[in-house]
């Protein structure tokens, strides 16, 4: 007989909310005001990135979600009547019903966030917090996720933007020549404008990246060739470096979304009779390809933006034959 997955029943103070009040608070996240100043949950969500906020509320809702048997949501269940026994539970249910061991660490991330600000609040005192969120992370041995792509799927998909005698083809050959000579997330290629890249050192500017970082990369090469291409075609006006093209061939000098990108190169992909892949794979293919050509850990982590070299090193697809060739570096005497 399969164990029963453990859940909470935690008495609720406020009343069920609608879709239209959850969307409602959802974008107010920003300026708690009015009963929400009060709501450890509303308040950490508000101290986040947009990007980030949409990510933590998912998994802010799965926790209360568990801790009520799901007829609470993050924004109302009272997070300051949780004390060990129920986080403790938490932590098990998340493992029971077989989530990934980075999804539960961003849940129990979360819900420690909340406990912490369910304290500073004063709704929790020092000792029920300190005991409610000692909940420890789920350790990953799993395989890496992803993929890099090689030189020939490189060549392949390039290539069939380049038959397609159109303007998408032209700008998606740019895309994907960026987003793989840079490194770049696609949430990141969106927000490029036009004033961010200088053609004469190739360099483009990042604003207000994962983290709130700035940095700076630089599009080379066959890359810079493809955005020269590019701009032909899109103009000089101010706007999105990237933007859509009508199937008339018309371009329009509107932001792309994210989504937009995922299609494109899933359509590109498809083309080019690739196995499949994702725009992030373009990125580990960049961090794997500079460390494979030489490049010091601690740049591929600059240009990357990533928080530390543990993080860029879990981007590394090189496989076997990186570690094979570092052996080869060793010449014992004998």
């Amino acid at each position: 007989m399969a164990k029963k997955t453990p859940t909470l029943t935690i008495e609720s103070t406020t009343q069920p909310e609608t879709s239209n009040d959850t969307e409602s608070r959802e974008q107010s996240l920003a300026l708690v005001s009015g009963q929400l100043d009060r709501n450890p949950a509303a308040v950490y969500l508000a101290t986040l990135r947009p990007v980030g906020r949409r990510g933590m509320l998912r998994a802010l809702t799965l926790v209360a979600e568990i801790a009520s048997d799901a007829r609470e949501t993050a924004l109302t269940l009272p997070w300051h009547q949780l004390r060990y026994q129920h986080t403790a539970a938490i932590a098990a249910a998340l493992v029971e019903r077989g989530y990934r061991p980075a999804t539960i660490n961003q849940a129990l991330s979360g819900l420690r966030s909340v406990l912490y600000h369910a304290w500073k609040l004063g709704l929790m005192e020092s000792e029920d917090y300190q005991r409610a969120r000692d909940v420890k992370n789920r350790k990953a041995d799993t395989l890496l996720r992803g993929r890099a792509l090689d030189r020939e799927e490189l060549r392949a998909i390039i290539k069939n933007c380049q038959e397609e005698k159109s303007p998408a083809g032209v700008r998606d050959a740019a895309l994907v020549g960026v987003m793989y000579g840079t490194g770049l997330r696609r949430s990141e290629v969106v927000k490029l404008e036009l004033k961010d890249y200088t053609r004469k050192t190739g360099a483009l500017v990042i604003r207000g990246a994962k983290g709130g970082k700035d940095r700076v990369v630089y599009a080379k090469g066959g890359a810079a060739k493809a955005l020269a291409a590019w701009l032909i075609i899109r103009s000089e006006e101010p706007g999105p470096l990237f933007c859509p093209v009508h199937k008339s061939g018309k371009i329009r000098l509107e932001t792309m979304t994210d989504q937009a990108i995922l299609k494109i190169l899933k359509k590109r992909g498809f083309e080019a009779q690739l196995e499949p892949f994702s725009p992030h794979d373009l990125r580990r293919t960049y961090i794997s390809d500079l460390l494979d050509a030489g490049a010091d850990i601690a740049t591929v982590q600059k240009l990357a933006g990533h928080a530390s070299v543990t993080t860029t090193a879990r981007y590394d697809r090189r496989g076997e034959d990186a570690k094979s060739k570092a052996s080869e570096l060793l010449n014992i005497p004998y």
